[in-house]
């Protein structure tokens, strides 16, 4: 299918969507029906009440509250410094290269070997910001680097044919490559934070957070309630990926 009928019919792709999630949700029944153990796979009534339960929790609110701050001060953090060093290395070959053991250190080492020493260096409600921060941080990095790398090298010369400012060439080349390329990781740096993060508060249990009520769902053997805080995980990473489309189309 040609990405121009893809555009020209929002409509119909919306439609596609609901069809999918309608799909998955009979699937899901049928399962859970199937298997005839809610501790197992519990239906989606018995998600839904979960859910209804949870965001009547005045408690659950903070949990999300806090978690949402962990994720974007952990994704500020990892875009100054990715962006930073990133165009500071797009310029400069041997920051690149003298870069470039450490970030491959940090895309290769286990996200669980990340999380276990976070949780020992910091305290627990600090903890999930430097996991997030360090499994992000290569994916926005090498995205500036390729922004920077990939520009047209002949447009680059004719701007300096022309005698163009320096201070233009940033503005009118530079800056919408790398920005282009910014643009394309952000999205999959912000689902990945929101699943890191989770995943570290699980482990190092911050008081109140959706990490730490994973845990405790996990541990009354409540599984419809394992699926309810999955299911406001998965709308908070939708959410972050509709603002992301937004500043896209506006930019």
């Amino acid at each position: 299918m040609r990405a121009s009928t893809l555009k020209n019919n929002p409509r119909n792709n919306k439609s596609y969507v609901i069809i999918s999630i309608g799909i998955l949700i009979i699937l899901w029944k049928v399962i859970s029906l199937w298997v005839g153990k809610p501790i197992i796979i519990p239906s989606p009534e018995e998600t839904i009440v979960a859910l209804i339960r949870i965001v009547k929790d005045p408690e659950s609110i903070v949990a999300v509250y806090n978690t949402l701050k962990r994720i974007v001060i952990g994704f500020s953090i990892t875009s100054i410094s990715s962006i930073l060093l990133g165009v500071m290395a797009g310029f400069y070959e041997p920051l690149y290269y003298g870069l470039k053991p450490i970030v491959t250190i940090f895309k290769a080492i286990p996200t669980m070997a990340v999380i276990l020493l976070a949780i020992i260096w910091l305290e627990s409600e600090f903890a999930p910001i430097l996991v997030g921060l360090l499994v992000a941080f290569p994916l926005l990095y090498e995205n500036v680097v390729q922004g920077i790398v990939n520009i047209d090298s002949d447009l680059i010369e004719m701007a300096k044919v022309y005698k163009v400012g320096k201070w233009k060439m940033i503005r009118e080349i530079y800056l919408p490559s790398i920005k282009s390329y910014l643009l394309a990781g952000v999205s999959t740096a912000l689902g990945l934070m929101v699943k890191i993060v989770i995943a570290a508060e699980v482990l190092s249990q911050p008081r109140i957070s959706i990490g730490t009520s994973f845990q405790i769902e996990k541990a009354n053997l409540n599984t419809a309630g394992v699926f309810a805080w999955s299911i406001i995980a998965i709308l908070m990473a939708a959410t972050f990926d509709v603002i992301v489309k937004f500043i896209k189309r506006t930019s």
